[in-house]
């Protein structure tokens, strides 16, 4: 039916219609002003005059840096004038992200930074290769039912090639089952199930017998799970005769020689013994070092209980580490590296060659889990020493096994670690400010001087607080190394003096062929692993040969030294290997994925209706997260 319309006369929808868009045109001329006189104002700061040195210095351990540039007759600006100066100094990484700055001002912390000092982050980027096994200890995250199931297994495994090491072993237990009968089975049933038989269950442990002659007696779930399954607990632990448990009756028998994949030889020893971490705090704090599963599970429970976003991963602890002879007994010792990156694209990184230990202030003893002598943040007295302190109470020769040895080997760590998180974080590059950071690389190493990465530190301690016997020789090499930083950041970014082109170093490498000779790499064979998959062994082997200790340049670096100069990526190379690598990170977690709850009564508590069969780990997911 047609609508009448007198002419000469609007529609009321069209008159409504008429207004609305009047009246939007109104608002957009107001906005519009307001867009205008809002770009007025923000107009480009000019530089200061060249004479005219500024900097800022927020946060705590900064005072070095301070007087520093005090020293050279830099002055120091206000923190709510951040335009006044060329150097922002800050220890939190993230306020780089907050932090609006013009393009001639430097800010010591690249955007997404900190995701480098979160743990979880971390073992995530690395284990995406298996190359990581030669340097990274191996790390589940915990916070997933994944993450748990892998560590459950990895557990499980190590403990049962404990067993076939004790001499022991072979003594049956209460249930009449051995020890070393259950470890090869379990050794046989992780092999049958990763060749990905379906009816072979992941589940490596399948009677109360078998978990009681390798973990011990008693119930091992956490105790708030394990309340609302006490009957079902009772009833499963109260089957103690043998003649009623198909498992401990089936007719394979195992046969020695199958071996534990995951192995890393240094880091197994005869405890079994775990690091809990949470991800994203330092210093030591919410870190616990736990021997036997109750008490591990018993921990990782007091993390999930404190609030979301502390769980924990779990990281294998060194359990053979090289030991220094103390007045209270012989005592672990880690080290700890600074790492200077200038630029993520193309990857540029200094090292400063001059580290410093910190030994534990309690004997090494595995009977005592006392946090000062498992961890070397937790100290009474002053633990922090030079170099040349160390060597000389480790004995003759070590000064050269670190020359030939650990130093090399140290510096393939440190780039493949940087490898790993480069596509990530030469996405998060500032747009505006230029931008360096100073991290702290924390390594520990085992009785053969073999370097295992612990964490990556940011805006790591400047020694301002290190006292006792050592102090004046520390904070003097504490003030040359961050002395020669600021002259090598400032001349860097200022265009004042120049690096050396990636072609360079290669050419430089050509011709200074022999002096790499009686150095050990990290990576010394290759890894089978296809040309276009990722490999960090393959990476850090392709950088220029001239650069395996550290190359010493010419200028304003001091002691700093160059190890990683390479070539430029384009932004859709680095935008596909950060997809690549999440999906990496995620390949195995399975939609079907179960609770941690649920999880843990299916491995400790198994029923006699098996659960369904997980898809085995691929090689390169034997290590992943």
């Amino acid at each position: 039916m047609a609508t009448a319309v007198v002419v000469g006369e609007k529609p009321p929808d069209a008159e409504a219609s008429a207004q609305g868009d009047s009246h939007g045109t109104k608002r957009g001329r107001q906005a519009s002003k307001k867009k205008v006189a809002k770009k007025a104002l923000v107009l480009p700061t000019p530089m200061p005059p060249i004479g005219q040195k500024a900097f800022i210095c927020e946060g705590t351990s900064c005072d070095l840096v301070r007087r520093v540039l005090t020293h050279w007759g830099w002055t120091e600006s206000p923190v709510e004038r951040p335009s006044a100066c060329q150097l922002k100094w800050t220890f939190r990484s993230r306020d780089a992200e907050k932090s609006v700055l013009e393009p001639w001002q430097l800010i010591n912390h690249f955007h997404g930074s900190y995701y480098l000092s979160n743990k979880a982050f971390l073992g995530q980027c690395l284990q995406s290769c298996s190359c990581c096994s030669s340097f990274f200890p191996r790390q589940y995250d915990l916070r997933d039912a994944f993450g748990m199931r892998c560590f459950l297994r990895d557990y499980v495994l190590t403990a049962a090639e404990q067993v076939l090491r004790s001499p022991a072993a072979k003594i049956p237990t209460s249930g009449g089952i051995s020890p070393r009968e259950v470890a090869l089975r379990v050794l046989r049933r992780y092999k049958e199930w990763s060749k990905g038989h379906a009816d072979h269950p992941e589940r490596l442990l399948r009677c109360p017998h078998e978990i009681a002659a390798l973990l011990g007696h008693g119930c091992l779930l956490p105790r708030k799970i394990s309340v609302h399954q006490r009957i079902h607990v009772d009833v499963f632990l109260s089957r103690s005769m043998r003649s009623e448990c198909p498992v401990c009756q089936e007719d394979p028998k195992p046969q020695s020689g199958d071996s534990h994949p995951l192995q890393q030889r240094y880091l197994d020893g005869p405890q079994n013994i775990w690091a809990l971490k949470e991800p994203c705090v330092q210093k030591g704090k919410g870190v616990t070092i736990l021997s036997g599963l109750a008490p591990l599970l018993e921990d990782y429970e007091q993390h999930r209980a404190t609030g979301q976003g502390r769980d924990c991963v779990a990281q294998k602890y060194i359990e053979r580490p090289l030991l220094v002879n103390q007045p209270h007994g012989p005592a672990k010792c880690d080290l700890r590296v600074w790492v200077l990156v200038l630029d993520w694209n193309p990857l540029t990184v200094f090292v400063h060659p001059e580290v410093y230990f910190r030994i534990a202030t309690r004997p090494f003893q595995f009977d005592s889990m006392e946090p000062n002598a498992h961890k070397t943040n937790c100290r009474d007295t002053e633990n922090r020493v030079p170099m040349k302190v160390l060597f000389e109470s480790v004995g003759h020769g070590a000064a050269e096994r670190w020359k030939t040895r650990t130093w090399p080997r140290l510096l393939d760590a440190v780039r493949a670690s940087l490898f790993a998180t480069q596509c990530t974080m030469a996405s998060n590059r500032n747009t505006s400010a230029k931008a360096f950071e100073l991290f702290g690389l924390d390594f520990g190493l085992d009785e053969s001087w073999q370097p295992w990465l612990l964490e990556i530190n940011t805006s790591p301690c400047m020694l301002d607080d290190c006292k006792g016997e050592y102090e004046e020789e520390i904070k003097a090499w504490a003030w040359e190394a961050t002395e020669s930083l600021l002259k090598l950041v400032l001349a860097f970014h200022d265009g004042s003096w120049k690096l050396p082109s990636y072609v360079e170093l290669l050419q430089k490498s050509a011709e200074e062929r022999s002096g790499q000779g009686g150095v050990e790499r990290l990576f010394e064979e290759e890894v089978g692993r296809a040309e276009h998959s990722p490999c960090l062994g393959r990476m850090v082997r392709s950088v220029s040969p001239c650069l395996a200790s550290g190359l010493s340049l010419e200028g304003p670096c001091g002691r700093w030294c160059l190890i990683l100069r390479e070539k430029v990526l384009d932004e859709m190379s680095l935008r596909q290997a950060h997809e690549a690598l999440q999906r990496r990170i995620f390949q195995g977690v399975s939609a079907r994925e179960t609770s941690v709850s649920k999880l843990l009564r299916e491995w400790l508590l198994p029923s006699e209706e098996e659960p369904i069969s997980q898809e085995p780990p691929s090689a390169s997911r034997a290590f992943a997260v």
